[in-house]
């Protein structure tokens, strides 16, 4: 009697670690059964789980005939413990009149055998029913196995309800998830990419071809260029756009870090490893993971990134485990890769995978004629975030135009979110921070100079396509011979004879 008292407990246990373990839903109630025959000898059993008005057996072990079955309130003794919501034990079972013998499991039976079913409920509702066949010995006692298999339908209960309050916390979090999915696609869309220039329209094209297909990007440029927007428009553009999109940026987290960031860890691979834990390519997995300024990920990475995009497979730290994953790869870059190709610094091979379509975003430098439809679109965004209504003069739009913007986008739009912050109303260019006026004041004192740079380089120009005739080189700049004489001795220019 004490060694089957040992005996419940283990099994008690074993089934806690089963329900609170890493299993799905049907996987869990497998394992259940399968603690059943190890511990229990219980040859034969199911868990049905009520649908609508009935019950389907979801899991079984042993010889069942028939699994896709279903039994309505009161039929047979599976029916009965539903309708009646208490457990039932029923000696030689398959001579009784109860019996319905759906499964077909009668065949097996012999007058040994006993039936215990027991309800699995969850706040007071029978969600379903768990259903024992054991052949018992007249030393064993069908009063412990009563109680174990009705322990055993509370845990269940308690398993059940658990997986009820998840479901719905997963519903609604899904419903959330497709919401913000729908936002930021609004935001994350080709309307995003702003500019009018012959450049921008080449990427626009790009981007818009390239999202449709699960190929690698390698977007180059200047730090501040907008390359991480391109990465999420490229996401939420193509068929992930409903799957994780993660940012990983390479130079940002120590080498002895990345590692187990990318790629997750097993419990115990290092010390502090008390759980597993999984990486941004799992995390990730069916969606889209962007690695910002991959020129820094160090070569012993760089091995194992190259697998990723070969294999589609990770191993974990700690593991020799192959996991696969379905992960788009998109990098991004200001250093020059092919340099570090030379240098040693970045694999070749590496390096040819993740370039198979590289996409330049030049500075805002090379592109002055989106500035306009930038200034606008920010200072829109900006004034409704703030609730005011700023706008610029004249003045102060030509003196943010003429600014060069090293740090790109992100200075653009710092410099507007500070304009809007500080000022309501009208801005003129007195209103705008100090360093823009100064350069426009420089800009200002050295006008006469560029006029006269200008100047001398025309007239330079016109006598080298004349063969420096004078009379023939007036002509073309619209100048007599005596102001030309005059402009060519004031600005000292050397007139070749042939």
């Amino acid at each position: 009697m004490e060694r089957l008292k040992l005996k419940e407990i283990n099994v008690v246990n074993e089934i806690t670690k089963i329900l609170t373990g890493d299993y799905t839903f049907e996987e869990s109630l497998r394992e259940v059964l399968k603690v059943l025959y190890s511990y229990l000898g219980v040859e034969h059993s199911f868990i049905a789980i009520r649908e609508g008005n009935a019950l389907k057996i979801a899991s079984s072990y042993g010889y069942f005939l028939n699994k896709d079955v279903a039994f309505k309130k009161g039929e047979g003794i599976t029916g009965r413990v539903f309708q009646r919501g208490i457990p039932l034990v029923i000696p030689n079972v398959k001579y009784n009149s109860a019996f319905a013998n759906k499964t077909g499991i009668g065949r097996v039976l012999t007058e040994k055998h006993a039936l215990i079913a027991a309800p699995i409920k969850v706040g007071g509702e029978v969600k379903g029913v768990i259903t024992i066949f054991k052949e018992f010995s007249n030393k064993e006692s069908l009063e412990n196995f009563y109680q174990i298999v009705n322990v055993i339908g509370n845990l269940l209960g308690m398993f059940f309800k658990l997986r009820e309050k998840f479901e719905s916390e997963k519903k609604a979090w899904e419903e959330q998830r497709k919401e913000l999915t729908r936002e930021l696609s609004e935001k994350y869309s080709l309307h995003g990419l702003i500019g009018k220039s012959k450049v921008m329209k080449g990427i626009i094209e790009t981007v818009e071809k390239v999202a449709k297909t699960d190929s690698t990007v390698l977007i180059l440029g200047e730090s501040g260029t907008g390359k991480s927007l391109i990465a999420r428009i490229i996401h939420y553009e193509s068929n992930r756009r409903e799957k994780p999109f993660l940012t990983v940026n390479c130079a940002s987290i120590p080498e002895t870090l990345l590692e187990s960031e990318l790629f997750g860890y097993e419990k115990g691979a290092f010390t502090g490893a008390y759980t597993t834990k999984k990486g941004k390519f799992e995390i990730a997995n069916g969606g889209t993971i962007f690695l910002d300024e991959i020129g820094d990920i160090p070569l012993s990475l760089q091995a194992k990134l190259l697998r990723v995009l070969q294999e589609k497979e990770i191993e974990r730290l700690g593991s020799e485990k192959p996991i696969k994953v379905d992960v788009r790869i998109i990098t991004a870059t200001n250093k020059d890769l092919e340099k570090l190709v030379k240098e040693g610094k970045f694999r070749e091979d590496l390096y040819y995978r993740i370039n198979v379509v590289p996409l330049y975003v030049p500075p805002l430098r090379e592109r002055k004629e989106d500035i306009p439809l930038l200034i606008d679109y920010y200072l829109k965004e900006l004034n409704k975030k703030y609730g005011k209504e700023v706008y610029l003069s004249e003045d102060a739009l030509e003196v943010l135009l003429e600014y060069d913007y090293p740090g790109n986008i992100r200075e653009l739009i710092n410099l507007i979110e500070r304009i809007v912050i500080l000022n309501n109303g009208r801005v003129t260019a007195s209103d705008l921070p100090e360093f823009l006026r100064r350069k426009e004041e420089k800009r200002t004192e050295d006008l006469p100079k560029l006029i006269e740079e200008t100047e001398k380089r025309r007239i330079i120009e016109a006598l080298e396509k004349t063969g420096y005739v004078k009379s023939r080189a007036a002509k073309l700049l619209g100048y007599t011979l005596r102001q030309l004489d005059y402009r060519i001795k004031k600005y000292g220019i050397e007139v070749k004879k042939f």
